[in-house]
C-alpha cells in the first residue's frame, strides 16, 4: 500500500497595515475570520510585518498572544487585557503640537522627488506630543520586559526623518532597537505623536512612505502573502462630508502604493491573499481613523465583511 504524500503548508507571511485605532479594530475582525476559514493561528506566520497599528498588533502576536484574546480585548469580554480602548490611544483629536517640524528634512527631499509626496508633507507637519507610556506598558506586559518579542521574524516598520528610508527593525541589517521604542516609533503619527530617537537617528510612523511595505517580502522565501490593508480601499464610498473626502483621497494614494507592492509580489511568484475594507466598512470608519468612540462599529461591521470579503479572496482566479 503506497504511503500517503506529505503535504508541506506554505511558508505564509503575515502583513499588518498602518490605519490608527479603527484600523486596529477592523485588523482584528479581519485576523478572526482568516484563521477561521484558513484553519490556522496567525502566530504561526513565518514572518510577522507590522505598520504604525499594525505595528502593535505584529508585537502582540509575535509575543504569543492569540487573536481571540486580541478579540476580547476589544469586546470587553476579558479580564485579561492590558489596554484601555478608549483612553490610552489618546481619544479623537491629537493633544497641542510642538513648536518643531516632524521631519524638515524630508519635506526637502519631497523638493527635488527623492520621496512621496505623502512622506514631504508630513515632514511638514509639527512634532506630536502624545504620551506613549500606555503603549510601552502594553509592549513591556506583552513581552515581559524582553528587548524583542519571542517571534524571530518580527519586522516593525518606521521611515528615517534625515534619509527618508523605510526601516524594518527586527530585519537583519536595520539598526537595533528595543521592541518598545521601534513600536513607538512606527507608530509615530506626525502632529500626534512624538518622533522616537534610536542610536541618533529619528524614526516616525512607517506608513508615511508604505501603509503594509509589503514589497519587503519579494525577496524572502515565503510562498504566500497575507496582507491586511486598512488604510486601502479598493471598494470606495461616496461620503458627502469634506472631511472624508479628502481622507478617501489619502485613502486612494495608499491603495495605488499596495497595488503595486502586490504586483511585485505577484511578478515574484508569491501567493496573495489581500483584505482591506470596503464601502460599509468606510462608513464605519468617518474620516477620523483615531476616534475609539467609532472602535465597536468598526468591529462589528468588519466581522461581518470580512468574513465575505475573505471568502471571495480565497476563491481560486
Amino acid at each position: 500500500m503506497a504511503a500517503k504524500k506529505k503535504i508541506t503548508p506554505p511558508r505564509r507571511a503575515l502583513v499588518l497595515g498602518c490605519g490608527g485605532v479603527a484600523g486596529g479594530a477592523w485588523s482584528i475582525a479581519a485576523l478572526h475570520r482568516l484563521e477561521q476559514q484558513l484553519d490556522w493561528d496567525a502566530r504561526q506566520a513565518d514572518i510577522l510585518i507590522g505598520t504604525s497599528a499594525g505595528a502593535v498588533l505584529a508585537t502582540l502576536l509575535g509575543s504569543g498572544i492569540s487573536v481571540s484574546q486580541l478579540l476580547a480585548c476589544q469586546q470587553g469580554t476579558s479580564e485579561q487585557c492590558q489596554w484601555n480602548h478608549d483612553s490610552d490611544s489618546g481619544g479623537a483629536l491629537p493633544p497641542l503640537p510642538g513648536a518643531r517640524f516632524t521631519g524638515l528634512k524630508l519635506a526637502l527631499k519631497g523638493l527635488r522627488g527623492q520621496v512621496s509626496p505623502l512622506t514631504a508633507v508630513c515632514g511638514l507637519l509639527p512634532r506630536g506630543q502624545f504620551d506613549m507610556a500606555p503603549f510601552r506598558r502594553l509592549v513591556d506586559s506583552a513581552t515581559g520586559g524582553a528587548d524583542w518579542v519571542q517571534h524571530p521574524a518580527t519586522w516593525i516598520m518606521a521611515v528615517d526623518t534625515d534619509s527618508g528610508k523605510r526601516i524594518a527593525f527586527g530585519k537583519g541589517g536595520a539598526p537595533r532597537a528595543t521592541i518598545g521604542d521601534a513600536v513607538c516609533a512606527s507608530y509615530g503619527v506626525p502632529a500626534w505623536c512624538p518622533p522616537v530617537t534610536v542610536d541618533g537617528r529619528t524614526y516616525i510612523d512607517g506608513g508615511v512612505a508604505s501603509p503594509t511595505s509589503a514589497d519587503l517580502l519579494v525577496d524572502s522565501n515565503v510562498d504566500e502573502v497575507i496582507i491586511l490593508a486598512p488604510m486601502a480601499s479598493r471598494q470606495p464610498d461616496r461620503p458627502r462630508s469634506p472631511l472624508a473626502r479628502i481622507e478617501r483621497q489619502v485613502r486612494r494614494y495608499m491603495t495605488g502604493i499596495v497595488d503595486e507592492e502586490v504586483a511585485k509580489l505577484e511578478k515574484a511568484g508569491k501567493t496573495v491573499i489581500r483584505l482591506e475594507p470596503g464601502a460599509d466598512d468606510l462608513t464605519a470608519f468617518g474620516f477620523n481613523m483615531m476616534d475609539p468612540a467609532r472602535r465597536q462599529q468598526v468591529l462589528a461591521t468588519a466581522l461581518q465583511t470580512t468574513e465575505r470579503n475573505l471568502r471571495l479572496a480565497l476563491q481560486p482566479g
